[in-house]
């Protein structure tokens, strides 16, 4: 999770009004950025009652703690659908509902938090003061804010019913709520497998030096880890003089895209890089799962 503002495209959010006497929908969808508080209060001021479905990978936490308490000023619902994924800092929002909803097959976790000083990025005794400060807010017991706050930064700390009911952290089944179950699957129908899209978006966040972009795109089991940790991601292409540059991209086979790159480091030596990165279908999104490079840039 990242605390600054990030550059990449915002979350989709949208709210689908449901049957007379059926609270709205409202649905986020994607990266959660910086602008997405104020496009969610927009639309939270247009309902008095909603159920706030999340799909996302995770995102900026500011933003992500201003829709949460949002949500319980608004008295809205939460929840997170079979077989989708909120993570990170989606996985903060989701926390805040009254009540929160989840699917037998959902996919909540929590990462560790970053903050970047001085240009570089790292683990966050700030930010776990303000994540512990907004979960003290809404109300969560002291052992749910241990287990959030002590998150690991390596890869996902995934919450299953048994680790919800250790913390006293209550959760119905989404079908509980008063919509149709077939009327919240259909708001969650899976993306498409889509190797080049994530991986050409994968590069592009690559480029502007932003790690919870990148993050968010890749398989959370490897967040963290190697060259998907979000800290190294913003120190080193935040640090080159020319940034990364995306050049081609092709598909190789099911599960492989081949790409070509330039950079420019911070002494003025050029990289001609290829790369070869391997996706993977999960939790209903593309997700990167593994880089090789050709030629060790």
């Amino acid at each position: 999770m990242y605390l600054l503002m990030g550059t990449a495209h915002a979350a989709v959010i949208e709210k689908i009004p449901q049957a007379a006497g059926s609270p709205d929908l409202i649905v986020i969808t994607g990266v959660i950025e910086s602008s997405d508080d104020a496009q969610f209060n927009q639309i939270a001021a247009t309902t008095g009652q909603a159920v706030v479905l999340l799909n996302s990978g995770g995102g900026s936490v500011l933003p992500a703690l201003e829709i949460g308490r949002a949500i319980r000023l608004k008295g809205f619902a939460t929840a997170v659908a079979n077989e989708t994924l909120c993570a990170s800092a989606c996985a903060l929002t989701w926390l805040a509902g009254a009540p929160r909803l989840a699917g037998e097959s959902a996919n909540i976790g929590f990462h560790a938090s970053y903050v970047v000083n001085d240009g570089t990025a790292s683990e966050s005794g700030v930010g776990n003061a303000l994540i512990g400060a907004y979960l003290n807010q809404i109300g969560l017991s002291q052992d749910t804010i241990v287990f959030v706050t002590t998150a690991p930064p390596d890869g996902m700390a995934w919450l299953s019913g048994e680790k919800a009911s250790e913390l006293g952290l209550q959760f119905a089944s989404y079908q509980t709520n008063a919509m149709s179950s077939d009327t919240v699957e259909t708001q969650i129908a899976p993306e498409p497998y889509d190797p080049m899209k994530v991986v050409a978006a994968f590069y592009n966040a690559l480029s502007n030096a932003d790690g919870v972009s990148a993050s968010a795109l890749v398989i959370p089991e490897k967040r963290g880890i190697g060259p998907f940790n979000e800290a190294s991601i913003h120190s080193f292409f935040g640090g080159l003089s020319t940034p990364l540059r995306l050049e081609s991209i092709a598909r190789h086979g099911a599960d492989k895209t081949v790409v070509t790159y330039t950079y420019a480091r911070s002494d003025g030596s050029v990289c001609k890089g290829k790369s070869e990165v391997q996706t993977i279908y999960k939790y209903g999104k593309t997700l990167v799962s593994k880089i090789r490079a050709f030629n060790g840039c």
